[in-house]
């Protein structure tokens, strides 16, 4: 049951960014002088989920997350 409403929150989430980067999207590209066609855009779905694994089985690489913060240590916070 656990597994299934997070799968649930997950495909929520999904949903969300995708319909905030397809606004961002839309937005740069007309800002660029590329107007976008509300025919065209109405042909897009925020229900794209090609870059989610269903499953839920994802893998990190921990070196990539170790050098994360070496590269920022002489940021200012």
């Amino acid at each position: 049951m656990n597994k299934v409403s997070a799968l649930g929150v997950l495909s929520n989430a999904v949903l969300v960014w995708n319909t905030v980067r397809i606004g961002a999207i839309v937005d740069e590209l007309e800002a660029g002088g590329q107007p976008v066609s509300r025919d065209d855009l109405a042909r897009v779905s925020p229900l794209l989920d090609a870059h989610v694994i269903a499953t839920g089985s994802y893998h990190f690489d921990r070196a990539v997350r170790r050098a994360r913060p070496q590269e920022n240590q002489g940021a200012v916070a």
